[in-house]
């Protein structure tokens, strides 16, 4: 399967739906989603929502959230395309760090520079984040990145 054809834009609240269903077959919390929906870059084909990315805004600082993508499109560089879009919007808004927890894909994050960062130096704004407030009763590892 060809990625080539795969568009990514900002999500519009049209796209709703598609998207808190796909966080649903995704194993991601799918609540709150509506709210925060111009939050998400999405990656289409053939006009169906295949993948997504949220950040979440916090003073200087992004939070990294519900990076999914369809089971059946997995494997062929979407995540990437769609955290490198997130990143780069992020500086282009004058972001200087980005945050974000994982309880599976730790290493895989790291491509982008994130490395673990103790959750309670987190700053305030972050963790006032919907991630990191719902994230209190997990196991979730906390990662940064500079985006300087």
């Amino acid at each position: 399967m060809q990625t080539d054809d795969i568009h990514l834009r900002q999500a519009s609240l049209d796209d709703w739906s598609d998207v808190a269903a796909l966080l649903r077959r995704c194993g991601l919390p799918a609540e709150d989603t509506q709210g925060s929906i111009d939050a998400f870059h999405v990656a289409l084909d053939m006009g169906r929502i295949i993948g997504c990315v949220a950040g979440e805004q916090g003073g200087r600082s992004i939070v990294v959230r519900s990076v999914a993508v369809d089971p059946i499109y997995r494997d062929r560089g979407i995540a990437s395309r769609l955290i490198e879009t997130l990143l780069l919007r992020a500086r282009g808004t004058g972001a200087r760090e980005a945050y974000l927890l994982s309880t599976t894909a730790p290493s895989y994050f790291a491509r982008w520079g994130f490395s673990l960062f103790p959750a309670e130096k987190v700053p305030t704004e972050v963790r006032a984040s919907m991630v990191f407030r719902n994230a209190e009763r997990s196991s979730a590892l906390c990662m940064r990145c500079d985006l300087r």
